[in-house]
């Protein structure tokens, strides 16, 4: 296990690394300021402020690995850090403690959020990418009193071809997977975007029925 700093200490260093360019300290400070505000609004169910546009020069003052992580429901979104490695599960977070896990790219948890994910079995990239295409995967969410619901979903999944998508300033060519799931009336779609390393650039998962779908984004060049 690995632990290290928050992604709030991780960015203040990068301001320590702007010298006294004005320009480079002002757009650190604007990205820490504005992924404070989001991590704030989606622990508290509010509306986000306007987050400042994402360019390659101010990501390149942030001294760790980040993804971007959008609320489809509610309209947020903020930064993410990574903060842990537990094996092939990785843990990223925004600067209050908001947390989602990934094996693999795939959501695996959630915490912060509300009705979070406890816990889920994902698709493995054989699975996704291969020709084992059907399976079954595991939710626990928590509903309303805080108790655990473990709903067992059906679900396959499906080349759609290559494509070419843009993160930030960077064009990749991936291929794009379609997810399928069902379960007593509940249908969900997932979606995948995969580079040729195998790397998932962008993805939109369904973590429970009150958060909906979150849409992620590596920035990591």
């Amino acid at each position: 296990m690995r632990n290290v700093a928050l992604l709030g200490t991780v960015l203040s260093l990068g301001l320590a690394g702007c010298g006294n360019d004005p320009e480079s300290f002002a757009s650190a400070r604007l990205v820490q300021t504005a992924v404070k505000d989001s991590a704030a609004s989606v622990r508290r169910g509010a509306p986000a402020a306007a987050p400042p546009p994402l360019t390659r020069q101010v990501l390149s003052q942030i001294l760790t690995p980040v993804m971007v992580v959008r609320m489809i429901s509610r309209g947020q979104q903020a930064l993410i850090g990574q903060v842990e490695t537990n094996g092939d599960v990785e843990t990223w977070s925004t600067v209050d403690g908001v947390t989602v896990s990934f094996r693999n790219g795939v959501v695996v948890a959630t915490r912060g959020l509300g009705a979070d994910l406890m816990a889920a079995s994902g698709p493995s990239g054989s699975q996704l990418l291969g020709s084992q295409n059907s399976y079954s995967r595991i939710h626990t969410t928590l509903d309303g009193l805080d108790q655990p619901v473990r709903r067992t979903l059906e679900c396959s999944s499906s080349r759609k071809g290559q494509q070419s998508i843009d993160v930030v300033e960077i064009s990749y060519q991936v291929t794009h997977i379609v997810e399928t799931c069902s379960s007593d009336g509940l249908s969900i779609q997932n979606d995948y975007w995969i580079d040729g390393a195998r790397k998932m650039r962008k993805s939109r998962q369904w973590i429970g029925q009150e958060i909906g779908y979150l849409e992620i984004e590596d920035l990591r060049g």
